[in-house]
């Protein structure tokens, strides 16, 4: 019999220890990389995590909001976030940064399961609109108006559809194209948002 680590011996409910909800999101991760999307399901988890299935349904209503915090919660996005104070090369570090995050295998398997199965839910329809979350889209707009205050980018640039370009593309290119040359794609794109951003005078040189 699994254990239930959210109620006592008398059968009275108490605090949930943060350890369970870490153990389960650890076991989705696993299960995602060794068996796929399609593969996991609730049941696979709690047996993974040595739970029971009512210990992750009081945590999560479904398998897709457990592997969608599971996999876009425990997302590294630290080399993303972090400036040189070189626009360029901020940039490009950047970009790269967001192709990789779309290619960790936990990502990469979860993503377009996440994608197909939202129409189901509004609320997780709405969550998924933002896959890379707020404070990653704040930063990207930070980076840009420093291109600006720099002299590199037109004061102008549409930072929202740039950010948006740079999402989609990457995700395109990692998730349907399953490309294996996304060095080669990332250079290519940051050359591109460059060329479409810079100031006039920077274009011409």
């Amino acid at each position: 019999m699994t254990a239930d680590p959210d109620r006592s011996p008398a059968g009275r409910g108490r605090p949930r220890d943060p350890r369970t909800e870490q153990a389960i999101t650890e076991a989705a991760r696993r299960l995602l990389d060794s068996d796929g999307y399609d593969q996991v399901s609730i049941e696979a988890v709690a047996r993974e995590s040595n739970v029971s299935r009512p210990t992750v349904y009081r945590r999560w209503p479904s398998k897709t909001h457990l592997v969608f915090d599971a996999v876009f919660g425990a997302a590294a996005t630290g080399d993303v976030l972090s400036s040189t104070g070189d626009f360029e090369s901020d940039l490009r570090q950047f970009v790269c940064g967001v192709f990789e995050f779309w290619r960790t295998p936990e990502v990469a398997a979860a993503a377009l399961g996440i994608l197909a199965d939202r129409h189901r839910d509004p609320e997780l329809f709405i969550r998924t609109q933002q896959l890379l979350d707020e404070k990653t889209r704040t930063a990207f707009g930070a980076l840009l108006r420093a291109g600006i205050d720099q002299g590199v980018l037109d004061a102008a640039v549409d930072i929202e559809i740039a950010y948006d370009a740079l999402v989609g593309t990457s995700f395109y290119i990692t998730q349907v194209l399953a490309s294996e040359t996304v060095d080669a794609a990332a250079e290519r794109l940051c050359a591109l948002l460059l060329s479409g951003m810079r100031t006039k005078e920077n274009r011409d040189e």
